[in-house]
């Protein structure tokens, strides 16, 4: 059962009836705003990609592997009761990474075109002799190979971490998340959560920033806050009499498809919908098209929303994959892609408040 202390209905002869249809007016009106503002605000703003940035981070990181690259080897040449154990932690950081290195290459490539092979012989010739500088002995090389040994299980500096997870699993995103390469964002005392005390899990590579707009608690982006693929999280009081519980079949009717269908925004394309559960609670599952303007930019996005309702808040937890104009094809394809990922996701809401 839900309470609720805000007047929505300003009558005191209002039926239970009468406040039942307020009460679903209400929620599919806040839904249709909110997935409007959601859609128009869209990751693109982040996905249109500062190739300077996306350089130097993509440069940072293939610096990062050809320097742990030549340090092994200069430890296997120089301390042979060593080379054993500097060649099984290159393996298990391969094992972890090599796809990435190899992703990063391609994108080096595709950055710099003809200029890639001098811009590789260049950094491996500084590598080289920046790593050969360096004093080493039994006890240095013995813990850098431990160091590696930890790198290899994702113990990495920022941005070169998010950088190689997002080259690593660009093809199996859900891979990045089922490893365990996620972190926990609780919204605990935050301004924007409407005192509800609920947490998610992301993957490492997707940013974690503030939402700019209003109910629009954070925003997560992927490839580092380069990608066009993202998820917000918003909440909002529904406004009812004092004296009014939502019930159970409140929920009920509310979350039927004709109701759900009802809460795609104006100009969009539904897809489909159908009651599920978050954490215990009654809640629906949206999909829709929407295409948005940016400017002078035409923007078309494919929108997987989860919604709950709990203690008087509608909680949406708002999924997109977005296409730049030319890329409309491929919006399908990615979309399927990133929608195990996006219920994973939704799988690890927690509402920390029913549990106190």
């Amino acid at each position: 059962m839900i309470k609720n202390s805000f007047n929505f209905i300003n009558t005191s002869k209002t039926t239970p009836d009468t406040r039942k249809i307020s009460f679903l007016k209400f929620v599919c009106l806040f839904i249709v705003f909110a997935l409007l503002v959601l859609a128009v605000y869209t990751q693109t703003v982040s996905a249109q990609i500062s190739e300077s940035s996306l350089f130097t981070d993509l440069s940072k990181t293939v610096g990062f592997i050809m320097g742990q690259r030549f340090t092994l080897n200069i430890i296997k040449a120089e301390y042979p009761n060593l080379a054993l154990l500097a060649q099984v932690a290159e393996s298990e950081f391969e094992s972890s990474f090599g796809n990435a290195e190899k992703n990063i290459n391609y994108a080096l490539q595709e950055i710099l075109e003809e200029e890639y092979p001098e811009f590789l012989e260049t950094l491996e010739k500084q590598g080289s002799a920046l790593i050969s500088s360096q004093q080493f002995n039994q006890e240095v090389a013995t813990n850098f190979i431990a160091e590696v040994e930890l790198r290899s299980r994702g113990e990495i500096p920022s941005p070169i971490l998010e950088t190689l997870l997002t080259y690593q699993f660009i093809d199996w995103p859900t891979e990045e998340f089922t490893l365990g390469y996620n972190r926990v964002f609780r919204t605990k005392n935050h301004p924007k959560a409407k005192n509800v005390d609920f947490q998610i899990r992301y993957p490492i590579s997707w940013r974690p920033e503030e939402g700019e707009r209003p109910n629009i608690i954070q925003n997560f982006t992927s490839e580092n806050g380069r990608g066009l693929e993202g998820f917000n999280l918003m909440a909002n009081d529904i406004l009812l009499l004092p004296d009014y519980t939502i019930t159970d079949q409140d929920l009920d009717d509310l979350l039927v498809k004709t109701e759900l269908r009802g809460m795609v925004p104006e100009g969009g394309k539904f897809i489909s919908a159908k009651p599920i559960v978050l954490d215990n609670y009654k809640g629906a599952m949206i999909v829709y098209d929407y295409i948005g303007q940016l400017l002078d930019l035409t923007i078309t996005i494919r929108s997987l929303v989860f919604i709950t309702i709990y203690d008087g808040k509608t909680i949406l937890i708002n999924c997109g994959v977005s296409a730049l104009p030319g890329e409309e094809g491929e919006l399908q394809e990615r979309f399927n892609r990133f929608e195990p990922l996006f219920k994973m996701i939704a799988t690890t809401f927690i509402i920390q408040d029913q549990y106190k």
